[in-house]
C-alpha cells in the first residue's frame, strides 16, 4: 500500500495550509509587537501622552494617490505626533506646531471604510500643505488628546 495516495494528500493540504497560516499570523504578530516596542522605547515614558499599539495609516497627501494603506503605531509626545508603519517600515513626525487643522473625514485619497478617519492637515518638512489620516479604534480620545496638547 502507497502512503502518499490522492487521499492523503486530499487530507494533507488543509492541515499543511493551517500551519501556514499559523506560521504567518505568528511572524506577523512578532512585527507588530517589535515595532510598537522600538515606536514606545525611542522616547522616554515621561515624555508619552498617548500611544496606540494598532492603528491603520491611510496614507500621507503628499505621497499620492498609489501609496497602499498600513498597520502601525501612533505616539503622541508633547511636541510631536510619531507614526511608526510596520511593513514596509516608515516613520513619520509631525511636529505639532506644524498642525493646522485636525478633523474627521470619510475618505481619504480615494480610500474608504464605513468608519470615520481622523485626518491630520499639517506643514511638512519643505513648508508644503500635507495631511495624512489615521483609523482609530478610539477616535475620540486622540481627536481629544491632541487638540488639548496643541492649546498648550
Amino acid at each position: 500500500m502507497q502512503f502518499f495516495n490522492q487521499k492523503t494528500f486530499i487530507l494533507l493540504i488543509p492541515v499543511l495550509l493551517a500551519v501556514l497560516c499559523y506560521i504567518v499570523n505568528r511572524i506577523i504578530a512578532s512585527i507588530k509587537r517589535k515595532r510598537a516596542e522600538e515606536l514606545f522605547k525611542s522616547y522616554h515614558k515621561d515624555r508619552i501622552i498617548y500611544f496606540s499599539k494598532e492603528v491603520n495609516f491611510f496614507g500621507q497627501r503628499s505621497a499620492g494617490r498609489a501609496q497602499v494603506r498600513g498597520n502601525g503605531s501612533l505616539l503622541l509626545t508633547p511636541d510631536e505626533l510619531h507614526f511608526l508603519r510596520w511593513v514596509p517600515k516608515k516613520n513619520i513626525v509631525i511636529p505639532l506646531d506644524s498642525i493646522e487643522n485636525i478633523e474627521r473625514v470619510n475618505s481619504f485619497l480615494g480610500k474608504r471604510k464605513n468608519r470615520e478617519l481622523l485626518k491630520i492637515d499639517f506643514s511638512n518638512h519643505q513648508g508644503e500643505k500635507d495631511s495624512a489620516a489615521w483609523l482609530l479604534d478610539n477616535m475620540h480620545a486622540w481627536e481629544q488628546v491632541i487638540k488639548d496638547n496643541l492649546e498648550q
